[in-house]
């Protein structure tokens, strides 16, 4: 008999790993363990070597689909004799693993969504170990549930008992939820008081009806109204104070997102994929749509929450192409509390879709366009932050401040460069405050002393002042 202890770095936290890897034992008759740390997964395999052998192969070639690798240290102990296997508490210390994105939901959680006979029918926080929220609930670090803001709902049997089995795709998802137990979604009026009836339903209605809804997703509030509809749009940009700019739209599926736009393979690929970025898409009539956009682009998304889903389904009529722009005080980053929302958009928003499920960690949506078969970023946030970039040379240290407009940061370690998510124009209070919020968990996880400091010539930017004062402190 043989023992072997790992360390796996990388994306491995939240993903599934642990069940993984308790399948793959029960699979190959290896006994042992395995745990969450604040540097990635510890495990401990025992049995016949031929078996760890192919554990370590599956290991390289079929690791969990949403799992990212980057580092796996083995090391034979000496045989304990134990029997079974067993996944330990999280060890916690010096944050230092990747967190994962916010991912669409999965086929398998859209379908039981889609089962009227099941009992997550027409859920709207449906999720498993392969999709769901990630980055926007978690609080700290390992990804247990205790550290992210599913914290205060308590698994009811059901789910309890789906979270304990090896066989379900959602043994130790930590969001794991039903209607039971989980988030709840309601729908408000103008002035905030709560709507009898379906959340959704009352939302689509209000959609149909040309009113402006605010909409709370993963990351942040959206307002919406109907995309077809010149004299809501009108409404919308009068009371948000946004005359001109192009506003995003959230198509229900590739169909609708082509009546006003042409979409090549791989623009409907990214479109479709898990991280569901908005696109820059050319509209079918280079004049068209001016309501929307006076250029010849549009940006488009499709839903990427089942809240999402569900609302933009058109089951009490509502929409099936809809603005969803982020909702904001002007130059602030996008709101993310309930109170906060009903006090700032009191007077812009007809109405109020929103859900008890508190928001960690502000994400705006990622923006990018599709250039000779590849994407290109202008705004990379939901769906990719905050999964580092891969560079060709050792990063460590370095701390990238970046502009004041349109800002975001970069944090070096090892041959990573953690991008933070979009944070927006620093010039305002708020603003810096989401940017100060941001910065300190990736400085914390890259390193304490970040060295050397990369920042702008502009003295008089906010960021390049956050450098100088950084620089003083590390002095």
């Amino acid at each position: 008999m043989t023992r072997l202890h790992f360390l796996i770095e990388g994306i491995v936290q939240g993903v599934g790993f642990r069940p993984f890897v308790h399948r793959q034992a029960a699979r190959l008759g290896l006994s042992g363990w395995a745990r969450n740390t604040a540097a990635g997964l510890e495990l401990e395999l025992e049995g016949p070597k031929a078996a760890l052998d192919d554990f370590q192969n599956i290991l390289r070639t079929a690791p969990p689909p949403l799992a990212v690798i980057e580092k796996v240290q083995v090391q034979p102990v000496p045989p304990t004799g134990e029997r079974g296997f067993s996944i330990l508490p999280s060890r916690e210390g010096a944050a230092a693993t990747l967190v994962s994105p916010d991912l669409a939901p999965c086929p398998a959680c859209l379908a039981e969504m889609n089962d009227p006979h099941g009992r997550r029918y027409r859920y709207p926080f449906v999720n498993c170990t392969d999709c769901g929220p990630r980055f926007s609930i978690i609080r700290r670090l390992p990804y247990d549930r205790p550290a992210t803001t599913m914290a205060g709902f308590a698994m009811c049997p059901d789910c309890e008992a789906e979270y304990t089995d090896i066989t379900s795709r959602r043994y130790h998802a930590q969001p794991n939820c039903c209607p039971v137990c989980g988030p709840r979604a309601i729908y408000l009026d103008a002035e905030g008081h709560p709507l009898p009836g379906d959340p959704i339903a009352l939302a689509q209605q209000a959609l149909a009806a040309g009113q402006i809804v605010a909409v709370k997703g993963t990351g942040g509030i959206h307002l919406a109204c109907r995309a077809d509809d010149p004299d809501a749009v009108a409404r919308l940009r009068r009371r948000k104070h946004r005359p001109e700019k192009p506003l995003a739209l959230m198509a229900r599926d590739l169909e609708a997102a082509g009546r006003f736009c042409r979409l090549s393979e791989a623009e409907a690929a990214l479109l479709q994929s898990p991280r569901r970025p908005i696109l820059l898409l050319s509209k079918r009539d280079p004049a068209g749509q001016g309501w929307l956009s006076a250029t010849t682009r549009l940006g488009v998304m499709l839903p990427y929450t089942p809240l999402h889903i569900l609302l933009l389904d058109g089951q009490a009529g509502g929409p099936d192409l809809a603005v969803m722009t982020s909702a904001n005080r002007p130059g602030c980053p996008v709101l993310i509390d309930n109170e906060e929302a009903l006090a700032v958009l009191h007077g812009v928003a007809d109405g109020f879709l929103l859900h008890d499920r508190p928001i960690a960690n502000r994400c705006d949506d990622s923006l990018a366009m599709v250039w000779r078969g590849a994407p290109v970023f202008f705004r990379r946030s939901r769906g990719y932050a905050p999964q580092p970039l891969l560079l060709d040379r050792d990063a460590t240290g370095v701390l990238a401040l970046g502009a004041e407009q349109k800002g975001s940061f970069a944090a070096g370690r090892g041959r990573h460069a953690f991008v933070s998510q979009y944070i927006g124009d620093l010039k305002n209070a708020e603003t810096l405050d989401h940017y100060r919020t941001a910065l300190h968990p990736t400085t914390d996880a890259c390193g304490p002393d970040p060295a050397p400091l990369v920042r702008r010539r502009d003295r008089a930017a906010a960021s390049t002042r956050m450098a100088d004062e950084q620089g003083q402190q590390l002095g």
